[in-house]
């Protein structure tokens, strides 16, 4: 049992967005016209603010000592869209809890798992060896299956996210009320850290819009707070092609100024979206 003495967590939201109908978002699936463009019949809610709405069960189950050392891994296989009651349920099944969050319907949105330590799979991530910042390319060359920089590092990615912007972002996205990301001195929140991972590719390669997140791994190492300098560094693990769409694996690893090592992550995404008949 672990020590928060329960085996069963139960939350809700309703998910939403600020403005599904804006056209001028720079990845058009999470516009209601760019989504339907490619098959879908409404806009697409972001996997990690998904993921973001899933962290309350998550801490609940496991503790705030995930935060310092613990691990979740979470699958997107069907769209959440605005307006979507979802039910988030995690359950310890031995030393690891399950995770999936499900329409009102029934329907699967999110499948995964999570728990303390050290994940099962964190010695296949990959680790970049390109430690110190790079500054941003003026011309990035365009991602293509064919030209994927597999088995290469990715340009390091500065970032510093202020406490004011942690704060304004758990809160505008996500509704946060955790006083852990939304008071004076807030952590950055997991979602937060997994979103990363997009900026960490576009930092390299343009790969256009839209794009779609697929899965995150990730490994809390120690507790993210804001308004430090931090570094995100990367690997191109793999890139193929499934039933049309293209598809990227990337890693990253999470540094403070120190050279402390904060949190791994491995992103899957579709960088290259295939278009479908109407759902």
């Amino acid at each position: 049992m672990p020590s928060t003495g329960v085996s069963t967590v139960e939350k809700h939201f309703t998910a939403w967005m600020e403005n599904p109908n804006d056209p001028t978002l720079r990845n058009a699936i999470h516009a209601a016209d760019g989504a339907r463009q490619y098959g879908y019949q409404a806009a697409l809610v972001g996997g990690v603010t998904v993921y973001g709405w899933c962290v309350p069960t998550i801490l609940e189950a496991a503790g705030e000592a995930w935060l310092d050392s613990g691990w979740a891994e979470v699958h997107f296989r069907r769209p959440t869209y605005p307006g979507d009651e979802m039910s988030v349920r995690a359950n310890l099944e031995g030393e690891t809890w399950s995770l999936s969050a499900d329409k009102a319907g029934g329907e699967t949105c999110v499948r995964g798992q999570f728990g303390l330590g050290e994940a099962p799979w964190l010695g296949l991530l990959e680790r970049s060896s390109r430690l110190a910042g790079d500054p941003e390319p003026a011309e990035r060359e365009w991602l293509t299956l064919e030209n994927a920089p597999i088995g290469k590092d990715l340009l390091t990615l500065p970032l510093n996210i202020s406490a004011d912007e942690a704060r304004q972002t758990a809160t505008k996205q996500l509704r946060e009320t955790n006083p852990l990301f939304i008071g004076d001195r807030p952590l950055i929140h997991p979602s937060t850290i997994a979103r990363q991972m997009m900026t960490l590719l576009a930092y390299s390669l343009d790969y256009g819009r839209p794009s779609i997140h697929v899965s995150t791994h990730i490994q809390h190492l120690a507790r993210v707070e804001s308004g430090q300098f931090l570094l995100l560094t990367g690997h191109f693990v793999s890139a193929y092609e499934q039933k049309g769409h293209h598809y990227a694996i990337f890693d990253g690893t999470l540094i403070n100024g120190a050279g402390t090592e904060l949190a791994r992550i491995r992103h899957t995404n579709i960088f290259k979206v295939a278009k479908r008949e109407s759902a």
